[in-house]
């Protein structure tokens, strides 16, 4: 199968290229700057790649769509790219008769949410809504939990720390925690994040589309806290900040008081929020249709000793 994956530089395009090699596939990347970006053994092992001067670039997007027989779309999480971009990447796909999409997504359970609640989420939400209303194209969407990554504010790769309104302080390898510390976070990390989307996207109903609710671990913050104390034999202050209440109060707030056009200062206060209350938690995950090994949490630690 040849797959056309956008957003092929970034964190998680650049996983599912291997993803998908690994898996004996061609892979063709689309991105800005493909070239300088991927390493030479990847480059050298692609179908082709299509430069990109951005996401409204229609003649690259055609090119790239050319002979395909799948996309997984790997952008960012800006809301232009999230919907503007997506919806001229499946007409894309449309106008070159692709049936298999893998759309941007990676993220907790939106489908349970209106608009307005979470700002973030609102372009699935509306990409999702529209797709439904105007294509025969039937999307994968995979809902997977915070990335790892971001949870611990690996560099490069997202920032979830207490300057966000997050949880983790990686300066000084301690928790922020509202409610109890025992309420459930499903993660994953963005290695098997893009193998979900390789594995998906090769099924003989792949074309159906549909949700995905899959994860690497579900944890509280206190199983974290003691994750990182066995592995790395240090301890972990932990400080309760508030109740769940509390902490709704805090976000509504912060709300009230920014703009929705600078959402970012803000919405991580939503993130622990719609977590420790329980309005986006998985009530069922569907790992063993895929049958993948998933990384454990003492495992993404070891891998990651900068953390």
């Amino acid at each position: 199968m040849l797959v056309l994956v956008t957003g092929a530089t970034g964190n998680i395009g650049r996983l599912v290229i291997n993803s998908l090699l690994a898996r004996g596939h061609q892979v063709r990347a689309l991105a800005r700057n493909a070239s300088t970006k991927l390493s030479p053994e990847i480059l050298s092992r692609l179908e082709s790649t299509v430069q990109s001067s951005g996401y409204d670039d229609i003649a690259s997007l055609d090119r790239g769509c050319t002979g395909v027989d799948a996309i997984v779309n790997a952008y960012s999480g800006r809301p232009e790219l999230t919907l503007e971009g997506q919806l001229l990447l499946l007409r894309a796909a449309e106008r070159a008769g692709i049936k298999r999409f893998v759309a941007a997504c990676w993220s907790y359970d939106w489908t349970v949410l209106k608009l307005g609640q979470q700002e973030s989420y609102d372009p699935f939400i509306a990409f999702h809504n529209h797709v439904d209303l105007t294509s025969e194209i039937r999307p994968i969407y995979i809902l997977s939990g915070v990335f790892a990554e971001v949870f611990f504010a690996v560099p490069g790769h997202g920032d979830f720390s207490p300057k966000n309104h997050g949880c983790w302080d990686p300066e000084h390898q301690r928790l922020e925690i509202w409610g109890s510390g025992n309420e459930l976070w499903h993660w994953t990390t963005e290695h098997d994040a893009a193998e979900f989307a390789a594995e998906i996207v090769q099924r003989s109903d792949a074309d159906q589309g549909g949700f995905w609710r899959l994860c690497s671990g579900v944890n509280t913050l206190r199983e974290i806290a003691a994750a990182y104390e066995r592995v790395r034999n240090r301890k972990v202050d932990i400080e309760v900040m508030g109740t769940v209440e509390e902490l709704r109060e805090r976000a509504m707030q912060a709300r009230r008081e920014g703009s929705r056009r600078n959402f970012w200062s803000y919405i991580g206060w939503f993130y622990q929020l719609y977590t420790v209350d329980g309005t986006w938690a998985f009530k069922t995950l569907d790992n063993e249709k895929l049958g993948l090994q998933t990384t454990a949490l003492d495992q993404f630690l070891q891998q990651n000793p900068s953390i």
